[in-house]
């Protein structure tokens, strides 16, 4: 054996002896990296989403239920608002402590991507980690009062605790309590839940009938009360017309997100003094019947939307507010290239169980995002599967080289 190839071998032999540790200095470090970077933003806050949010939190604490103004309402997801209530009261509404809960998600997060990754090895769980604690998309997002990071924390979440329940039913409660948390917070991840019942597979009975069981719990507790303050049956928020409509119509490209003009579909709403379950009820039949009376536009416009879920960088509303675009294109198409040679590779090098979960939880989320409109925060929870990806191909090829 050569030395490089003997210096090589000691240092993987230290990363699987070593990995639990390195697990949890990537969580210290993600805390300091992403903490310091809170601190430097004080109480700024950077984006109307923001603002949204904060209403919505000052409107509980305020006893107004969750409402706009003096309104009730269910146009939001409710449950980051929620995750942000404590904070707010304990710090009479202190920016930055409730731009912490993300921070903090953030670390929990990089613990169970070590956790998850780990099932391919201690190496690609001790990479994992380290990837996500420096991942600059992640640590700029948690800076911001956006739900994206606390989803990122329950997706994980859900997927460990289900591969668990294989093994011992009662996990199967903690990862339907994390997908319930999950559909009320951002609710295009929900369907994520079906691909984890079939990992966990149809013998596992008792598991599937706990996971379905723990996850309605959340969400139906919302439902009963959209339908007794709002009057409706609303899953989980009124927003889904308007998303529909900001990702279908004549203006709409791959990458306009909410850029796209839609006032003229705002005034005939204004109009016709509808109500907030009216006006989502009318804008996704406007959406609809565009799409309809366009399909080879809307085709190609869903396909452009695709592609925009891989893409580095916005058109923000907000503009000169986005994350340097060189560091997001370094940082991120690296691990993507890996990732697809993952995929590329399966014959020489069959996918392992958490290879295979990750690229259906992908290529699921992708899809579905692009029914409405895509940016990159949406990605986010996304990003931590692609590394998952990237880091399995880098520990086979490792593997390889080391037998040889």
């Amino acid at each position: 054996m050569t030395e490089f190839a003997l210096r090589r071998t000691t240092v993987l032999d230290w990363l699987d002896a070593r990995g639990k540790q390195i697990g949890l200095a990537a969580v210290g470090l993600s805390l300091l990296l992403a903490g310091g970077y809170a601190v430097l933003l004080g109480g700024t806050l950077r984006y109307s989403d923001e603002h949204v949010y904060l209403e919505l939190t000052q409107s509980l604490v305020d006893g107004h239920g969750f409402a706009f103004g003096a309104d009730a309402t269910a146009y939001r997801p409710p449950g980051y608002p929620f995750m942000l209530l404590p904070v707010h009261l304990l710090t009479g509404g202190s920016v930055f402590a409730m731009r912490m809960v993300s921070v903090l998600c953030l670390a929990g997060a990089v613990w169970f991507g070590y956790l998850l990754a780990r099932r391919i090895s201690p190496v690609a769980g001790a990479l994992v980690a380290v990837v996500m604690a420096v991942y600059p998309l992640f640590v700029y997002t948690a800076t911001a009062l956006y739900p994206q990071i606390p989803a990122l924390l329950m997706l994980l979440m859900m997927l460990e605790f289900g591969l668990r329940a294989r093994d011992r039913w009662t996990w199967a409660i903690w990862s339907g309590l994390s997908a319930g948390f999950l559909t009320v917070t951002v609710p295009s991840f929900a369907p994520t839940l079906l691909l984890v019942l079939l990992f966990i597979g149809w013998r596992h009975k008792k598991a599937l009938a706990v996971l379905i069981v723990a996850a309605a719990i959340i969400p139906m507790v919302w439902c009963v009360r959209n339908a007794v303050v709002m009057h409706a049956f609303i899953p989980v928020s009124t927003n889904n017309g308007v998303n529909l409509l900001l990702g279908n119509n004549p203006q709409a490209t791959g990458s306009s997100g909410t850029s796209v003009d839609v006032s003229s579909y705002d005034q005939r709403a204004k109009d016709l003094k509808l109500d907030e379950v009216q006006i989502d009820k009318f804008y996704q039949t406007e959406a609809l019947n565009w799409i309809k009376d366009n399909p080879a536009e809307a085709a190609g416009l869903y396909v452009a939307k695709v592609v925009h879920n891989f893409a580095y960088s916005d058109t923000l509303k907000t503009e000169g507010q986005g994350a340097s675009d060189l560091l997001a294109a370094l940082s991120y198409y690296p691990i993507l290239a890996l990732a697809l040679l993952r995929v590329l590779l399966w014959r020489r090098f069959p996918l392992h169980r958490l290879d295979k979960l990750a690229v259906w939880t992908i290529v699921l989320n992708v899809l579905l995002l692009a029914v409405f409109f895509t940016r990159i925060r949406f990605r986010v929870p996304l990003d931590a599967l692609t590394i998952v990806l990237a880091v399995s191909t880098v520990v086979v090829w490792w593997d390889r080289r080391r037998a040889a």
